[in-house]
């Protein structure tokens, strides 16, 4: 289920101002709802509106996602550059080498394993 803020965005054809523009609000057990509406040009949409672009939103949310899976394991790789900048610059002084190599392998392929942060099993870094 798409986000209401994607559904939001589909519709006015454009990244929005959650602040100034458009805001949000969340009763608990509630589902969220436009509180308020000030975007120039664009009439507030009706829940019939939102609805239709629940696929197209879902698939930005989705990408979304996975382009912040991107990011954690671009972080967890670039915290374990050290191995093989020394590896390299040492010549085979990194005992256990191929462990790294490894699990540097398999965050890269995690963004092919899964789709959602949720699912994902991330792989234990070696020992150093």
């Amino acid at each position: 289920m798409a986000t209401l803020h994607s559904k939001i965005e589909q519709y006015v054809g454009r990244k929005v101002d959650f602040i100034h523009e458009v805001m949000i609000h969340s009763e608990s057990g509630k589902e969220p709802y436009i509180g308020s509406w000030n975007v120039e040009g664009k009439p507030k949409p009706t829940d019939e509106q939102l609805k239709a672009l629940e696929s197209k939103a879902a698939e930005v949310d989705a990408q979304n996602a996975l382009n912040y899976l991107r990011t954690i394991r671009d972080k967890k790789l670039t915290e374990t550059d050290w191995v093989v900048i020394k590896e390299k610059e040492e010549g085979g002084t990194v005992k256990n080498f191929a462990d790294w190599k490894e699990y540097r392998q398999k965050l890269r392929d995690i963004t092919n394993t899964y789709k959602s942060l949720e699912d994902v099993k991330w792989p234990t870094a070696p020992s150093e």
